[in-house]
Parts: structure tokens; sequence; C-alpha cells
């Protein structure tokens, strides 16, 4: 197996998985202080889930990467970075999935 992805290549990869899985949970917080506040304005609350998925789009694909690498028979270093960065996404994700379920369940009660 021929080498992929050099180990800075990679963590520098990783890195930008852990910055935009944070923006994501930045935007995500922001939207459950709303919440917590009983702030209605659901554009605004709309507009940052919107906002925190895209990041995560972008996390995704800074891993996609590495996956798409692995598939075609490129060695990927083995990083505890990356696999830090890979459960700090699940776990952004999760998040923000859940968010957007408390809203659902915010705006219902209010009509």
């Amino acid at each position: 197996m021929e080498l992929g992805i050099s180990r800075d290549e990679l963590n520098i990869i990783s890195m930008n998985v852990i910055l935009h899985a944070g923006n994501a949970r930045d935007l995500n917080m922001s939207v459950l202080d709303m919440l917590a506040e009983n702030d209605k304005n659901y554009i605004a609350i709309e507009e940052k889930i919107n906002s925190a998925k895209k990041e995560l789009n972008e996390a995704h694909k800074f891993q996609t990467d590495m996956i798409q690498l692995e598939a075609n028979n490129k060695e990927v270093p083995f990083s505890v970075l990356l696999i830090h960065a890979q459960d700090t996404l699940m776990t952004i994700t999760s998040e923000v999935l859940m968010t957007e379920k408390m809203v659902k369940i915010f705006k219902n009660k209010e009509d």
C-alpha cells in the first residue's frame, strides 16, 4: 500500500474537522441559549441551525477525503488526532440533530 498522505497533511485535515465541528457547536449553543431565554425569533434560530449544518458538512468533507484515500488503497497513518476529530464531528452532529428536534417542539407548543 502506498502512502496517501503525510502526517503533517493529516494533522491539518484533522484540525480542519475539529475547527468546523467546533464552529457548528458554537452556533448550536447559541440556538440553545436562545431557546433557554425564550427567544422566539425562529428565523434567526433556523439560520443558525443551517449555518451549523454547513459547518458540519465542511468538516465531513475533510473526513470523507481520508476515507476515500483508504478506499483507493492509499495508506492513511494512524492518528489519535484524527480519531479525536471524528469523535468531535460525530458528537456535535448528534447535538445539532437534537437541537433541531427541540426547536420543533418549542415551535409546536406555541401553535
